[in-house]
């Protein structure tokens, strides 16, 4: 009986081990499983600089809200941003927005080749594909003033000053009065309540003010604006939306992304770089002087696809993944974040960036710094596409 007793009891001494060596296991592989979603892929492969003194710690949460237009609907460059940040061990919350209008880019972005590291991701954005920026800054149309037309369907229709030119106040691509999208706006009261704790805010609702030549600048009542008549117009517009969100969350960094070159089908058309530059300037030096605004600008290389052509004039995945890098940059540079990827700077930034022999380069900086390389998951720099356009 002694013996059976002290069997019975090593039986369940063991079975109890065992059990607590199963918990023990379970639970490090769901740790395992967590930091290596969200830590270790940014801490393991990646290339990164950090600061102490940064407002959002590595494992924090940030919340994004982005304004704009069909750059953030036929484009990826958001669902790339929230992949990064998720891979430097950042959280960016599912928030119930009441503005945003998408959550993911839409089928006519083109298929990227890392897509399956961020197609799970839900990024809500406000994108209006054709819209202004005048579409997005006025809580009221009060100033409208019925005007004579003579673009789509020649008549009277509302147009109001902004910066002293007469600008259409209908919505929509070309501002047709009979478009699908014609009497609708998204106002600044509403942007500014939906992002009331947002971190950052994030607008690249301007670049088609200046595409206005390929409809006969009906917006502006068929008036040809000189590019910075145009630019005075776009940043009276933001300087809207930009106070808007300040007088209700004062502490969010608002963005502005730059206006990227003109195409030429998939290429940089470079006879457009010094315009593009001048306009660049103007909306920078008018907007960067409000309070926690920063402008973001990025150099597109020439010679290598950069552009959709089933979309002209929108960037491909390599030019999203420069938006997404180049908006990391300036949320580290204004003590945002604590981590970011690193960058090459100077010459070094120049050389990497049109470097395409990807197996070739041995240094992580320079990978995250060529449009046409990234590093993979394997921490082995390889190439880029342009993605695959649906």
């Amino acid at each position: 009986r002694a013996r059976q007793a002290c069997y019975f009891r090593a039986v369940r001494w063991a079975l109890l081990v065992g059990a607590l060596a199963l918990v023990v296991a379970s639970v490090a592989l769901v740790v395992r499983r967590m930091l290596g979603h969200h830590v270790l892929p940014g801490a393991q492969r990646f290339a990164l600089e950090e600061q102490s003194a940064a407002r959002i710690p590595v494992g924090g949460d940030v919340q994004l809200y982005f304004v704009g237009g069909s750059n953030l609907a036929w484009q990826t460059w958001p669902d790339q941003l929230h992949m990064y940040l998720r891979d430097l061990g950042y959280v960016l919350p599912r928030e119930n927005y009441n503005v945003t209008n998408i959550d993911f880019a839409s089928r006519l972005a083109p298929t990227c080749d890392d897509e399956s590291a961020f197609a799970g991701l839900s990024t809500p954005r406000v994108a209006h594909a054709g819209w202004g920026s005048w579409n997005f800054a006025f809580d009221s149309d009060e100033d409208c003033v019925r005007t004579p037309y003579s673009g789509h369907a020649p008549g009277e229709y509302p147009f109001r000053a902004i910066a002293g030119h007469a600008v259409s106040c209908y919505a929509g691509w070309a501002c047709n009065p009979t478009g699908s999208q014609a009497n609708e706006s998204v106002r600044p009261a509403s942007v500014a309540a939906d992002a009331n704790t947002a971190d950052v805010v994030l607008l690249s609702n301007w670049v088609n003010d200046f595409k206005q030549q390929y409809c006969g600048y009906s917006c502006y009542n068929g008036t040809h604006l000189d590019d910075m008549a145009i630019a005075n117009i776009t940043v009276a517009s933001l300087l809207r939306v930009i106070r808007a969100v300040h007088e209700v969350n004062p502490s969010a960094l608002v963005l502005v992304m730059a206006l990227y070159p003109d195409a030429d089908g998939a290429f940089v058309r470079n006879s457009t770089l010094n315009a593009i530059g001048a306009i660049n300037e103007r909306v920078a030096s008018g907007v960067e002087a409000e309070p926690n605004t920063s402008f973001v600008d990025f150099n597109v290389p020439a010679d290598m696809e950069m552009f959709q052509t089933k979309h002209p004039g929108h960037l491909n995945c390599r030019g999203d993944r420069l938006m997404a890098f180049s908006v990391l940059r300036a949320m580290f540079q204004r003590k945002v974040l604590a981590r970011t990827l690193a960058r090459p700077r100077g010459e070094e930034a120049s050389a990497c960036l049109t470097r395409t022999d990807c197996a070739g380069i041995s240094n992580t900086t320079c990978c995250q710094g060529a449009a046409a390389c990234r590093v993979a998951g394997s921490g082995q720099c390889v190439p880029y596409g342009p993605g695959k356009e649906r």
